[in-house]
Order: C-alpha cells, then sequence, then structure tokens
C-alpha cells in the first residue's frame, strides 16, 4: 500500500499527461481514481482471495458505525437530489476515500511512515524548487511577483496552496534532524514565501493556529514549531522586501473576503427544514454572487455538507473527526516523544482547518492528501480497530458482483461527464468532480 502512495505522488505533482486532460487538475483526478481502484482491487483481492472463514476489518465499530449513517444519509440527499447520478457518482467517491483511509490505517510502523512522508516532501519541493526559478526569473526581469506565473503543477494557486498546508508539518518535523536541519529551514522559508505570494491568508491563518496549538500541547516539536514561527517572520520581511522592489501591490493583509462570506451566508440563508435530515445531495452545490462564475462549493467543509449531505450527516462526520483529535490529544500526551505521530496530526487537523477557509476536501490531490493523512494517523492512536467477520463463497460472490457493478457507474458516468467537458467554452463553472463544475 505504501508504494502506492508513493506513486500517486510522484505521478500527483508531476505533468504526467496533463496535456491530454485538458489541465492539471483533470490530470490529478484521473491519478486519484486510479489511486482509488488500484487500493479497491488490493483490498479485493486479499478478501477473496482469503482462505480463513474469518476477515479482520482495521475499523473501530463506533466510528465505522458513523460513517455508514454518513455515507446512508448521503445516498438519501442522493435520491432525493435534482442530479441523482452524478450526486451517487460523487457519494460513492467520498466513500471510496473512507474505505482508503482505513486501509491505510493498517500502516502504522514508522518506518514505512517515514518513507511515505519523505517520498511526499520529495515530489513536492521538486515543485518547489521550479518555483524558485520562476521567482528569479521574475526579478531578474523586474516583473511583480505573480503568483500565476510562479506557482507551478496546478491549474489554480489556491490548490497548490491546499497541498502547502499538509506539507508544512513535516518540515517542522525534519528541522528536529540537525545534518538536514539548514537543508529544510530553506524549503521550509521558500514554502512560506510561496503562501505570502500568492496572497494565501486562509493558509497562514491555519499555520499559526496549528502552531499555536502546538505550543500549547507541550510536545517534544515545541523548539522546532518556534523555529518555524521564525521563518514565518522571515518570509514575510522577505516577501515584503521583494514586493517593493517591482510595486506589485500584494495586499496579505486585505479585508475583503474574495466573496466567501457572501456565499456562506447566502448558503445558510438557503437551507430548509429538509437540511435537519437531508441535504441536496453530494457534489451538486451551486451559486453565483452577482455576474461572477457559478461557484461549485462552498469552500467550507462545514457549511458544504450541512447543504448537501444534511445535518445528521455533518453531525456524524464531525463527531470522527473530534473524536480523532481527542484520541490523537491523549496519545501525545502519554507519548510525548512521539514526534512521527505528532507531525501526522498536525498535518490532518490543519487540513481540516484550512477547509474551513478553501476546498481542501474537494480538489483531487489535498482531498486525498487529507485521506491518507487520516489513515496514517488513526493507525498510531487508534488502539480499539480490529474487528472480525466471517466469511464464505456466498459473501464473497456478493461483493464480486457488487464491487464490478458499483465500479462500472462510477467510470461510465465519471466518463460521461469528463466527455461533456468543451475547453474552448473556458472555465465558466467553478472546479468540482473535473475541473468544470458543470455536469450536464
Amino acid at each position: 500500500m505504501k508504494f502506492s502512495i508513493v506513486i500517486f505522488f510522484l505521478f500527483a505533482f508531476t505533468p504526467f499527461f496533463s496535456t491530454y486532460s485538458y489541465d492539471y487538475h483533470n490530470h490529478q483526478r484521473i491519478i486519484q481514481i486510479i489511486f482509488l481502484i488500484s487500493t479497491y482491487l488490493l483490498i479485493f483481492y486479499i478478501f477473496i482471495f482469503n482462505k480463513k472463514p474469518i476477515f479482520k476489518l482495521p475499523i473501530n465499530i463506533k466510528n465505522a458505525v458513523l460513517f455508514l449513517f454518513f455515507i446512508f444519509f448521503g445516498c438519501l440527499s442522493s435520491s432525493m437530489s435534482m442530479e441523482q447520478s452524478f450526486s451517487l457518482l460523487y457519494t460513492f467517491h467520498i466513500s471510496s476515500l473512507i474505505l482508503t483511509m482505513y486501509y491505510v490505517s493498517t500502516i502504522n510502523d514508522k518506518r514505512s511512515i517515514l518513507f511515505i512522508i519523505y517520498a511526499l516532501l520529495i515530489a513536492h519541493t521538486s515543485l518547489i524548487l521550479i518555483c524558485l526559478l520562476n521567482i528569479i526569473f521574475t526579478l531578474s526581469e523586474q516583473q511583480p511577483l505573480n503568483p500565476y506565473i510562479i506557482y507551478s503543477g496546478f491549474i489554480n494557486i489556491r490548490f497548490f496552496n491546499q497541498v502547502q498546508v499538509f506539507i508544512l508539518p513535516f518540515l517542522v518535523l525534519l528541522l528536529k534532524f540537525k545534518s538536514i536541519q539548514r537543508i529544510v529551514f530553506i524549503i521550509l522559508f521558500l514554502n512560506l514565501l510561496l503562501i505570502f505570494i500568492g496572497q494565501a491568508r486562509g493558509a497562514l491563518l491555519s499555520f499559526l493556529a496549528i502552531s499555536i496549538f502546538a505550543l500549547a500541547l507541550k510536545t517534544t516539536l515545541k523548539k522546532q514549531v518556534l523555529i518555524g514561527l521564525v521563518c514565518l517572520a522571515l518570509s514575510c520581511i522577505t516577501f515584503y522586501a521583494l514586493d517593493s522592489l517591482n510595486k506589485g501591490g500584494a495586499e496579505i493583509l486585505r479585508t475583503s473576503s474574495s466573496g466567501r462570506i457572501d456565499l456562506w451566508f447566502n448558503t445558510l440563508s438557503n437551507l430548509s427544514l429538509k437540511h435537519l435530515f437531508i441535504g441536496n445531495g453530494p457534489g451538486v452545490f451551486e451559486m453565483s454572487l452577482g455576474s461572477s462564475a457559478p461557484f461549485s462549493h462552498p469552500h467550507n467543509s462545514v457549511i458544504e455538507i450541512l447543504n448537501e449531505w444534511g445535518l445528521i450527516a455533518l453531525i456524524c462526520i464531525l463527531t470522527v473527526v473530534f473524536t480523532t483529535f481527542r484520541k490523537a490529544i491523549t496519545h501525545l500526551k502519554q507519548h510525548k516523544k512521539d514526534i512521527i505521530t505528532e507531525s501526522l496530526f498536525y498535518s490532518f487537523a490543519i487540513g481540516i482547518t484550512y477547509s474551513l477557509f478553501s476546498g481542501v476536501h474537494v480538489m483531487p490531490v489535498s482531498q486525498t492528501l487529507l485521506f491518507i493523512m487520516w489513515g496514517l494517523l488513526l493507525g498510531r492512536v487508534d488502539k480499539k480497530r480490529g474487528q472480525s467477520i466471517s466469511i464464505n463463497k456466498d459473501l464473497k460472490a456478493l461483493v464480486t458482483i457488487l464491487f464490478v457493478f458499483a465500479w462500472y457507474l462510477y467510470l461510465q458516468k465519471a466518463i460521461s461527464i469528463y466527455n461533456n467537458i468543451d475547453p474552448d467554452k473556458g472555465y465558466i463553472y467553478g472546479p468540482r468532480f473535473w475541473s468544470v463544475g458543470q455536469r450536464f
């Protein structure tokens, strides 16, 4: 499984066949789908060829029940939706990520986790070095620091920031190792500088919030977190110094919300009594502000789930998230020197925090990272995982039929929507599953 994750990182961060998929977003979604299929095939193989009458599932029964309720209300919302087929596709997609998360949780030894972390950092740092070259070229041409020119590998600058936030805690972790401390500090500095260049206030607030939270926990990485905050200050000073050379007019401290607050209030004002039980259907959010292009998600995970899945589903998923937080904090208080688990916790926590301002939970790479980090964290902190079920030939046959049928419908619908994309029309609708949120 760890090799599948590493291969996903390798292809997701490199333009493998983006020219054949219209853009980076679709390229990354295709890679994500291949990753999910490979994970399912691996789980399917282990299940079908298991010779024992008992099959052990790496789940916590309480969390599993909450996830089942979450998926049930997603299916119920989909069945009541105006776009049933697409909404069911998106529900199945999220369900696949949840199952993948549980399978990832079987990876709990330090060596394997470090292997995954190193692979993620190496793949992402290759993009950061390209961005550094773009900064140098921009300054040499005496041009303003434009993130749309400087950022590399993503169709939208926010998608770049959404991945960055998962990386930052691991760079803070590696500051612990003196032999590579200077190199890691430079990479962390470049990441934070790029966040300032992109004016990603949500990412900055998330990093600050998790840093303050980490200091309050008083764990082993406290010194490294302080170094990270010093690095943040240096990157801020450097950004304004570089920006003043060519007067780019960046406004990190601007008070506008880029329409997000209006989007949130409009979405909340449109809720009805039905949202106490079901939503409008997973994946079908659409709203315009004035003459702007329609948003395909509300840029807030809580509001999105409430709108699309309903209040009961929201309570279920929030309960699982808070349970994960509680178990992680308890674990870290009991194992203060477990820096691997600590960094995984901060990576997951910063992803959840940033999802309150952005589409971390929506876009293909950051969405996959969120569930991978969640799975790795559960593998370290959830001690009550492991439920056994009895299996026989009839159950295996049923699972085989459901597996083939579900993936056939999923791929058929995904390809159908993809074929409707006309790149000549531009991005009239904001991205959701594919880079164009329009589904028909």
